[in-house]
């Protein structure tokens, strides 16, 4: 199974966003860190890109990244949700739970 596949699975939406359950055996924490498993940057900027196709309909591709800050390690088990504001073809995205933002930045789609 590959990490879209995955990502698709653990897919629920929210208003102005989605939220993902991260279990243990997902598969972006296989080898990153092997004795402590954090999800990759790049796994969430994908997550960003779902998010965003499934809100307005249709599949997006990904432009640019801009003002990324990866602030704290997101663990097997949490919940996060990602937020998604759009602006034409630019979406604000934070990366969250309930008491920690993980993560910010804007994606430009195609």
């Amino acid at each position: 199974m590959t990490i879209i596949d995955a990502l698709k699975k653990l897919y629920m939406p929210l208003p102005n966003g989605g939220r993902f359950t991260l279990p243990q055996d997902f598969p972006a924490f296989n080898g990153h860190f092997p004795d402590a498993p954090v999800l990759p940057a790049v796994v969430q900027i994908m997550m960003a890109v779902h998010v965003i196709s499934e809100g307005v309909g249709s599949s997006r591709k990904l432009k640019e990244i801009k003002k990324a800050k990866f602030a704290a390690v997101i663990k097997s088990g949490d919940v996060i949700d990602v937020m998604v504001t759009p602006k034409e073809n630019i979406f604000d995205i934070i990366i969250k739970n309930d008491s920690t933002v993980f993560s910010s930045f804007q994606i430009v789609t195609d």
